[in-house]
């Protein structure tokens, strides 16, 4: 099963989405992918700055963050997460809190992270794959 980092989710919301990407995304049954709620909320984060310049761009936004909510299951970050993330965030404090929370998240719940940045995830221990490459 898989996590889908943020640049991944992003890819799928493109005008010209990742060939490679969706392929994957294709060939992997819905109901082995997840993001994270910590992703949830980048998103939201984007919405709110474009609604102050463009209303409508950010109502279709929010209407396709609500797509994506029901797509795919969405993993909060309850205390076992948070206590991961904590450990994690010992051993690498330079990191950015997002990244960490989403490789604590995938390390909780034993899944693989797909990500265009394996190496981020793999420095923690936490299985990556690269959707952006073609998989064999």
């Amino acid at each position: 099963m898989y996590l889908l980092d943020s640049d991944v989710i992003a890819a799928l919301r493109q005008s010209e989405p990742h060939r490679a990407v969706l392929n994957w995304v294709a060939d992997v049954p819905p109901n082995r992918l997840y993001i994270s709620a910590i992703s949830i909320g980048e998103i939201q984060a984007g919405i709110e700055a474009t609604r102050a310049e463009d209303r409508l761009k950010a109502q279709e936004l929010e209407e396709w963050l609500l797509r994506l909510r029901c797509a795919y299951g969405v993993l909060a970050a309850d205390a076992a997460t948070f206590r991961e993330w904590a450990r994690l965030l010992h051993e690498r404090p330079d990191l950015p809190a997002g990244d960490v929370i989403i490789a604590a998240t995938a390390a909780v719940h034993r899944l693989t992270v797909a990500t265009g940045d394996v190496e981020s995830f793999e420095r923690f221990g936490v299985p990556a794959i690269n959707p952006f490459e073609p998989q064999p």
